[in-house]
């Protein structure tokens, strides 16, 4: 679905564009989730995100692997931003594709929780004081 080059990138990004690529006749169902940067007590100005190694490529690509294997979901597409980033942007996008709804829900809270733990991407918050 998505390009390598897209997975980590400072560009943001259209989910509609993204859906659209997606679709198949054979899915019924895209689940989305779109992380953003918020304000969670009015000091947070935004985020530094940071890759600190080629890894992370890599193993956002064994995340959409592993996922495809345990949840027999049709396609996953996940991009993550990197560098500075201010209230209220987009951080991350995952997007999961399925023949049932149930298996792209699961796929999807299983990609979101997973994606977090991936050491190479740091999330640095910037705050004003």
């Amino acid at each position: 679905m998505l390009e390598e080059k897209e997975l980590i990138t400072e560009a943001d990004f259209s989910i509609d564009e993204l859906v659209k690529r997606m679709k198949k006749s054979e899915m019924g169902a895209i689940v989305s989730y779109l992380g953003l940067v918020r304000d969670e007590d009015s000091e947070i100005k935004g985020m530094e995100i940071g890759v600190v190694s080629d890894d992370a490529e890599k193993e956002v690509e064994d995340l959409k692997r592993n996922a495809l294997e345990k949840f027999g979901i049709e396609d996953v597409g996940i991009i993550h931003r990197k560098g500075s980033l201010k209230v209220g942007d987009n951080i991350a996008l995952i997007l999961v594709g399925a023949k049932h709804r149930k298996e792209a829900f699961r796929a999807c809270e299983y990609l979101i929780d997973e994606l977090k733990m991936i050491k190479a991407i740091r999330r640095r918050e910037l705050r004003s004081r």
